[in-house]
């Protein structure tokens, strides 16, 4: 499942065992979405690691274009249409909220180490979505986050895991609910803020 042959999207600039960043120069059409999830490989530990998206952030225009483009007057829209299709550099921050070991037993913690700079990162497919989210550790992560929107990426991430849930959709987004109206028990309005996103 982890030797999915989905595309590189980018490689690692820096990372923290909590999370990391990767820089990548995607066309607009493949830039990965708020509360996707990505996996990279910690290659000397025999490690897959994932993450959740929680940050996306376009980068200065190397050539000045977009700024002559954005104050110029008269501007044709296939001068605009040209802009909007080339790549566009990124740095994506992700949350890391789980890793699967070498034996194959997939762990919803922190990894034993961050991963190194130039890793390459992937987009995961509907298949690993699904293995996943067959758990729901991770949810205590990310609502514990501090440097990350929390209610947001965790509702984005049930989200956009509950559109691989092959018809089940209902039926996770029910049992994501209930587990966190567990953690959340104490907090009813955290609680109602999150479950109004899921609608």
């Amino acid at each position: 499942m982890t030797d999915s042959p989905q595309p590189l999207i980018g490689r690692v600039r820096h990372a923290r065992v909590p999370a990391f960043v990767f820089g990548t120069r995607l066309p607009e059409s493949a830039v990965p979405r708020f509360g996707s999830l990505v996996r990279t490989r910690l290659r000397p530990l025999d490690i897959t690691l994932y993450g959740l998206v929680y940050d996306i952030e376009v980068n200065a225009d190397d050539a000045g274009t977009t700024r002559l483009l954005s104050i110029a007057e008269d501007v044709l829209d296939e001068e605009l249409e040209w802009e909007r299709n080339r790549l566009i550099p990124l740095d994506v921050s992700v949350l890391c909220v789980g890793y699967r070991d070498a034996a194959g037993t997939l762990r919803q913690a922190l990894p034993p180490q961050p991963p190194i700079s130039l890793d390459a990162i992937h987009i995961c497919d509907a298949a690993e979505l699904r293995a996943f989210h067959a758990q729901l550790d991770y949810f205590r992560l990310v609502l514990d986050a501090r440097d990350a929107p929390a209610d947001e990426v965790i509702a984005a991430s049930i989200r956009y895991a509950a559109d691989a849930m092959d018809g089940d959709r209902r039926t996770f987004i029910l049992a994501c609910g209930r587990e966190l109206a567990r953690l959340l028990s104490g907090d009813s309005a955290r609680l109602e803020q999150i479950l109004r996103r899921l609608q």
